[in-house]
């Protein structure tokens, strides 16, 4: 089975893609990892069965849960090399992968890859499907934070970087866009956003 099932967290996301042996996206804010533990399981999966935990950026909202849920999940931990240091020094926990531009999930069981797709920080990353779905974190946000079309937030470290990274996204003609705060959009909403409409 292929494809991104969202595991609601109140102001932000994790996703699970699907596969022989799942990879869980983010783990929200700090206090969250029974609600994704039951997410998982309400998907059936065990915590044994997750393959990777992957941490889109080094910021609290996607990885706040990450200590708890090691209790539980040994999946190897994955992070961009940019934003390592970040996660090390507010978690404690050493990242066991770390992403450069391209990072293949077949090893761990997803048909998908991760890119590079700095802009929101300078370690952001979004996962890729085969399936055509592509997790984007916060590469893009409601423009009006809870509801509108995609912008991209104005705190992000660069927008030249983010208006880059969207292009590469959109290169990749995926069927869907997902993100972590609002969404899902179409790709033609994130090309008018980078002028390509």
């Amino acid at each position: 089975m292929n494809g991104v099932i969202p595991v609601a967290l109140g102001m932000v996301k994790a996703f699970v893609l699907q596969g022989d042996r799942p990879v869980l996206v983010d783990t929200g804010t700090t206090g969250k990892a029974a609600r994704i533990l039951a997410g998982l399981e309400g998907q059936g999966i065990k915590p044994e069965g997750v393959g990777l935990v992957l941490i889109t950026h080094a910021r609290r909202d996607h990885y706040g849960s990450l200590v708890e849920l090691k209790k539980t999940i040994a999946a190897p931990v994955a992070v961009h090399r940019l934003d390592a240091e970040s996660l090390r020094a507010d978690t404690g926990v050493e990242p066991d992968v770390l992403i450069e531009d391209e990072f293949d999930l077949r090893q761990f069981g997803v048909a998908g890859k991760v890119i590079w797709t700095p802009g929101h920080s300078r370690g952001s990353v979004s996962a890729i499907m085969e399936s055509g779905e592509a997790v984007v974190a916060d590469l893009v946000l409601p423009r009006f934070m809870a509801f509108g079309p995609p912008a991209i937030a104005f705190w992000s470290a660069s927008r030249e970087d983010s208006l880059a990274s969207i292009r590469k996204v959109l290169d990749l003609k995926p069927s869907v866009i997902l993100s972590s705060h609002g969404g899902p959009y179409r790709p033609e909403a994130l090309a008018r956003l980078v002028g390509r409409a």
